[in-house]
């Protein structure tokens, strides 16, 4: 009998994961809140349970082992590492520590670890209030971030400066917050790195470093929303070995020591690099699925399944075999119905296009984009160099059109 891989989550970047599952041979379980979701497609069976909803998760799970049992537990590109600790716990099978899990789902308890530890972290300040707000900003020098504890995808994420209205950033920021406590952070200004990588047998690989793209924060904010970036870094091995030491660092701090870990790194005037964030699951946008495994020639999908079954991880696999050059970026459209996109047929001709996603469709509503999930699409653009790559997505992004009309 094939062995029986869950899946938490089915959205369409889940898709690769049960895919590849599929060609490895396992029967794949699935688990979303939507009867129609993307990734059921490619699923043997279906739970139909919120993912960030962790008991009753566990009661479709428990419901179905009692005539399947179920050999290894995962996500990707979905955060909720804690809802798949929980589960694996539940059916003692391999998973990260679950006290270490629920960490990362609360920033204040995460940077506080990494305080503790004398891990290189952004200064902050805990907020509940708007007084709390105004009294903690008087410790900080403009700009700040200010964001939910237990936010995800940019939801509530503000860029702060001194002429912002702080009763409404408050508000905003609070309106996507479940727990009440908003986080005040030191604004680091410097490069960001997205950074991939995985403990096996409690040692930590790093696997794949990315150069994230903020060129856009003049046109988004208040709202801090990622605009693609190139893959590999620029960065040489010296600063990538320092950013290596203070993830796993950071990770230990938090009681981490196996399976997936991501981080946000930024590196200040003073060449130090800094944990942002770091998530306990492989990163979404395409990166752990599409990025990773052109640019390096690693399939870290494919070793996460194999940990989560408790199978034999070659660490040779996690080894670059390759450096190809890959430029992402993303379609910011105008608010208002979308009524025509063009110039797909122009980028499909281009040898250099290596994948194009568009999310939305003609009739749909073009939401403002104040967080991730608001953008439109992405592509991704091959190049024989950094230059060429980042070059390439750029004019990708500018040949895709998106006409729009502003509705009343």
């Amino acid at each position: 009998m094939p062995k029986r891989l869950l899946i938490i989550g089915a959205g369409l970047e889940q898709v690769p994961a049960y895919q590849l599952a599929k060609e490895k041979g396992l029967h794949v379980v699935g688990t979303d809140m939507d009867p129609d979701a993307p990734a059921f497609e490619y699923a043997d069976d279906t739970l139909i349970a919120s993912t960030r909803d962790v008991d009753e998760t566990l009661a479709v799970v428990k419901a179905y082992v009692h005539t399947c049992p179920i050999d290894g537990v995962m996500t990707i590109a979905n955060d909720v590492p804690y809802t798949v600790a929980a589960v694996a716990e539940a059916l003692g099978l391999p998973h990260a520590n679950k006290d270490a899990v629920r960490k990362l789902t609360n920033k204040i308890h995460m940077k506080t670890a990494f305080m503790e530890a004398s891990v290189a972290t952004p200064d902050f300040a805990t907020v509940h209030s708007m007084p709390e707000l105004e009294e903690a900003i008087k410790g900080f020098e403009f700009p700040l971030i200010l964001k939910p504890s237990d936010g995800r995808g940019s939801n509530g994420v503000l860029y702060v400066e001194e002429e912002t209205d702080l009763s409404w950033a408050f508000t905003h920021s609070m309106a996507s917050c479940g727990n009440g406590l908003l986080v005040l952070e030191e604004f680091v200004d410097g490069p960001q790195l997205s950074v991939e990588g995985m403990f096996v047998d409690d040692c930590f690989h790093c696997v794949a470093f990315a150069d994230r793209n903020y060129s856009n924060l003049p046109e988004t904010k208040p709202f801090i929303v990622e605009d693609g970036g190139t893959i590999p870094s620029r960065f040489g091995d010296g600063l990538l070995e320092e950013i290596r030491t203070v993830i796993e660092a950071g990770a230990r701090s938090l009681g981490l020591n196996w399976g997936p870990v991501k981080a946000d790194i930024v590196v200040g005037d003073n060449g130090v690099p800094q944990i942002i964030e770091l998530a306990g699951r492989l990163s979404g946008n395409y990166l752990a699925t599409h990025h990773i495994p052109f640019a390096y020639g690693v399939d870290l999908v494919g070793a996460i399944i194999d940990l989560s079954l408790g199978l034999k991880v070659d660490n040779n696999l996690l080894k670059s075999s390759h450096k190809k050059y890959l430029g992402v970026r993303y379609f910011f459209p105008a608010e208002g119905e979308i009524k025509a996109i063009k110039g797909e047929k122009e980028l499909a001709q281009d040898p250099a296009t290596y994948n194009l996603v568009i999310y939305a469709k003609t009739g749909d509503h073009q939401a403002a984009i104040n967080c991730h999930a608001a953008r439109a699409g992405t592509v991704m653009m091959r190049g024989e160099t950094y230059a060429e790559a980042t070059q390439k997505a750029e004019w990708a992004a500018k040949t895709i059109k998106f006409q729009i009309e502003k509705e009343n």
